[in-house]
């Protein structure tokens, strides 16, 4: 056991899969480990990390003591809060400061602006080098998958990133995150809460895969990908027994748990995974569960064996009714009949089937915004929509393309010069001053009601005047406290559909299926 833990935060997360993962694999290496969870994630008015909380977090160090402290840098979009927090602990403290995450992958020099150490990519192993290293005062230069920093002259340094360590392929064999409140606390509105908030939730959050097959120009998941060319199969999935051991002990510790979100990429869809996965979750889990899916990794089968195991949402990117602009600018292969066809296999499978569109962007004429409404009439109903604006993320591949096509854009991403709350504006959409354009915007939005869709078809097919237009805007903004109280009332359904179910396999008693090859 190391005399000094380490301190692991991460920041507008309280479930942070990432950061769980490094604990295990911190405290199986023997190390001491403590996480905190700094603020709440709030996409709509996301609030920087006030001097008030820099204050609890530097009390909480000095009490804490540990040898190493760890960032969690997932997203551009919160980089001033991790920032802030960098330069609080710097001016108090000595204490080296690794940074990792998405971000800190793909910018190890940036953050090695503010960092002692950067961890890219997968980095369960060599977080555990790096915590044997400092805390035993020995060499790390050697360690993959770290950057760092060595002094060169009297002020300036040279940066050294080494390569990274193969993919690991047996994802079973990272385990899963610890459940326990000793070592957790949270930081939010001005208050320190000690204990993991994760068990006071209703939902648990996990992932059946790691890595996505496809090349979206506005994901990051692609520019992991090319880091890791080489260096083994980037989609990879867990066992169904290692999941269902996962969620087992989550009920275990969570009493409110009602309701699973799989935060993969792309839920596998492989027929034999799918068979042993449905017949181990009805028997031993039970609880409605929540998965993204794409287009052309949808089939009859597998979703109707995932809806009979208790799938009761799916979240599928369309992103656009435009071909244009799915293949030449999203980078999405799928076809519009591909898309009808995903919407129908879901569609009477699925209890609640939520769609995605990134709209009102710099790419986007009339006529594409005139097609995605096309497209929303012709999905399978019923359907909800969730609308966003199209962000700009660092390094991307939607930037190039943008430059490419002479459009100046916003990069999303915070800092010292750039508000968070600026930063997240383009995540649900730049307001447009066109008419016209939001006269579409508010047509597809209103497809997604019975009424509205009658209502945006007479409004497609009428003279375009001014005043017609601004009827059918107002009318798309009298339709949401509709469209909030129908997510409420379908909330609330689940829940108490959750608590039923939950109930029912505790009294017939949950037990665990074992399988032979082949059966």
């Amino acid at each position: 056991m190391h005399d000094k833990p380490v301190l692991l935060i991460a920041f507008y997360n309280k479930k942070s899969l990432g950061v769980r993962y490094l604990e295990r694999s911190l405290i199986k290496a023997g190390h001491r480990v403590h996480i905190l969870f700094l603020k709440n994630f709030n996409s709509k008015a996301p609030e920087p990390v006030t001097e008030k909380e820099l204050a609890l977090l530097r009390t909480l160090v000095a009490e804490l003591d540990p040898g190493l402290i760890g960032l969690s840098v997932m997203s551009s979009l919160y980089l001033e809060s991790v920032i802030s927090v960098n330069k609080s602990l710097r001016a108090r403290f000595g204490i080296p400061i690794v940074w990792g995450g998405v971000y800190a992958s793909m910018f190890p020099e940036r953050c090695l602006e503010h960092a002692d150490f950067v961890l890219r990519g997968e980095s369960e192993e060599a977080i555990v080098e790096l915590a044997d290293a400092v805390l035993g005062d020995r060499s790390y230069e050697h360690i993959k998958n770290l950057a760092y920093k060595i002094p060169s002259g009297s002020t300036g340094s040279n940066m050294v990133i080494n390569d990274l360590r193969p993919l690991c392929e047996n994802l079973d064999a990272l385990g899963y995150p610890i459940f326990s409140n000793e070592n957790k606390c949270y930081i939010d509105r001005g208050r320190i809460i000690p204990g993991d908030p994760m068990l006071d939730s209703a939902s648990y959050e996990l992932s059946a895969s790691r890595g996505c097959p496809f090349v979206c120009s506005y994901c990051s998941s692609v520019n992991l990908k090319r880091m890791y060319a080489g260096k083994g199969r980037f989609v990879r999935f867990r066992s169904p027994a290692s999941i269902i051991s996962e969620l087992r002990e989550a009920l275990g510790h969570m009493k409110g748990l009602k309701v699973i979100h799989f935060w993969d990429e792309i839920f596998p869809d492989d027929r034999a995974w799918t068979d042993e996965f449905a017949m181990q979750y009805k028997s031993c889990i039970g609880l409605p569960f929540v998965i993204w899916v794409h287009p052309l990794r949808i089939s009859e089968y597998t979703i109707s064996k995932l809806a009979d195991a208790g799938l009761y949402k799916t979240v599928m990117g369309i992103q656009s009714g435009s071909s244009r602009i799915r293949s030449d600018i999203f980078h999405r292969r799928e076809t519009r009949d591909d898309i009808l066809r995903a919407s129908e296999i879901l569609s009477g499978r699925v209890r609640q089937i939520s769609y995605d569109f990134m709209l009102r962007h710099p790419f986007e004429s009339e006529e594409d915004l005139k097609q995605t409404f096309e497209m929303c009439t012709e999905l399978h109903r019923p359907f909800e929509l969730q609308l966003h604006g199209l962000s700009f993320l660092p390094g991307t591949d939607i930037i190039s393309i943008a430059e490419k096509n002479r459009i100046e854009v916003h990069i999303s991403e915070s800092g010292p010069d750039t508000p968070m709350r600026t930063a997240y504006k383009a995540y649900w959409g730049q307001k447009s001053t066109n008419a016209a354009v939001n006269f579409w915007y508010s047509l597809i939005y209103m497809s997604q009601f019975s009424f509205g869709l009658h209502a945006a078809k007479w409004f497609s097919r009428v003279q375009k005047s001014r005043f017609i237009m601004s009827i059918a805007i107002l009318l798309s903004k009298l339709l949401r406290p509709a469209a909030l109280a129908g997510k409420l009332y379908r909330k609330a359904v689940l829940l108490a559909g959750a608590s039923l179910r939950k109930s029912a396999i505790s009294k017939s008693g949950r037990h665990t299926l074992h399988y032979s090859e082949g059966k």
